[in-house]
This record gives C-alpha cells, structure tokens and sequence, in this order.
C-alpha cells in the first residue's frame, strides 16, 4: 500500500468517527424539554359536572364551589377556590406514592385550590399572544405531603364542549408541603380574538392534583375565549408541572 493512499483511508476513518460522535451529541440534547406539548391526563365530569354552563362570564368577584357544594378561600387573598370534589378524574403525575422520606402524597381531600399565585398573573384575554394564568394549591391535611408531577386539566366550555389540556415539555420538580403551605402551576394558554376563530369560552375548570383521582371545580373567572386547538399536536394552550415557577 503506497504512502499516499493510508494517508487518505486514515482521513476517511477520521471523518466517520468525526460524523458518529456529532450524531451522538444530537441525540443526547434531543427530548430534555422545552415547550413541547404531550398529551396529559384528562379530568373527567361528575355528578353533572358536565352540564355546568354560563359561568364564562364570571369576573372573578365570587368564590367557585366544589361539587361537594364547598368553598375555599384560605390560599391566596381575594382569589376563587375550591375544595375536592366527588367526582373520579383520572390524573396525571410522576407515578410515585412516597418520597424516599416516606411522606405521605398529596391527595385532592387535603389539600384546597384556586387562581393566582407567584408565575402567573391575570392574563389578558384580549390579545393573540400566549398568556399564563396560575393555579395554586394548598396543604389543608395537616400533615407534611409530598407533590410532584403534572395536574390533569380539564376546560369546560360554555357551550358544552371538553377540552382536556397536554402537557408542556418541562421537568417535574417533588417538593413537601408543609400544613398550610403553598405550591402551584401554570397553564400557558393562546386567547381567541378573531371573529372567525374556532374558540372555546371556559365556563368551568377542572383541576385533579398529581396522582389524584378526586379533582377540584373552579369557575373560570377572566372572561374571553381561548383558541381551540384541542386537536392539534402542538398547541398554544397547555398545562405545565407542580412546584415549576
């Protein structure tokens, strides 16, 4: 073999290895997160739940009631809340029951919930850009409890349509709440202002916490409609995990 020609199979060999480690370093940084949508969990209707309409309207001045026909109120100030409903919602979490310090997990019955909370303020559904909007929950149990993973959402539109909301591509992050301590999430959403928009106008919203069955009824209090973009793969409108600011 001439000189010539082992220098050009070495430099051959040396751009394969060139090209598999750069296909490596691809995949390794595809699916760490971002704002990819997957699909969540959906919260189911109960105890006519489903028939509840109108309430889009709702300005936010009146507390929202559970389908056990009580209210919360003890979270953040001026803000609607609920306590747990009857109803069976399938949920969406990390699947774990206890941290490795064998804390008890967070169930809907002990814990209350409503709109506002640090991360998400009042959207303006006025506009076409995405808006955040929050949801907090709180420890009412009485005992620490350990939360992680993504709530199920469910938007009840005025007009009788469902509309379960995917999940954001973002890590879930386990924290223990302490009795009447605080945690929340947010929902990133896409408003519909064009008169010839397919849009869903919230009425109710179900919201069923991380590995929870039971799930909270909170009317919907910031007027407006939404895109309705239920069926896309990846839409503007989505729920992100507990505990990510």
């Amino acid at each position: 073999m001439s000189h010539r020609t082992a220098l050009r199979r070495g430099r051959t060999v040396a751009v394969a290895g060139l090209i598999t480690a750069a296909a490596f370093g691809l995949t390794a940084c595809n699916g760490t997160g971002g704002s990819t949508a997957v699909p969540a969990a959906s919260a189911a209707a109960d105890n006519g739940a489903g028939n509840s309409t109108g309430s889009g309207n709702n300005t936010g001045s009146g507390n929202s009631t559970g389908t056990g026909g009580t209210t919360g109120g003890s979270g953040s100030a001026g803000t609607p809340s609920a306590k747990a409903g009857d109803g069976a919602a399938a949920a969406a979490g990390d699947g774990s029951g206890r941290g490795g310090d064998q804390v008890a997990r967070c169930t809907t019955d002990g814990m209350q919930a409503g709109w506002g909370a640090e991360g998400g303020g009042v959207p303006d559904m006025k506009t076409d850009q995405q808006q955040t909007v929050a949801v907090w929950l709180k420890n009412i149990s009485g005992s620490p409890c350990r939360i992680s993973g993504f709530p199920g959402v469910q938007i009840k539109g005025t007009e009788g349509t469902t509309w379960d909301l995917r999940r954001s591509g973002q890590a879930p992050q386990p924290k223990v709440l302490k009795p009447n301590a605080h945690t929340s999430f947010t929902i990133t959403l896409l408003p519909g202002t064009r008169a010839d928009d397919h849009k869903v106008e919230p009425g109710l919203v179900l919201i069923t916490p991380p590995n929870e069955k039971k799930h909270f009824q909170l009317q919907w209090p910031y007027g407006g409609a939404i895109l309705d973009q239920s069926g896309a793969t990846h839409p503007g409108t989505f729920v992100n995990p507990v505990n990510v600011a």
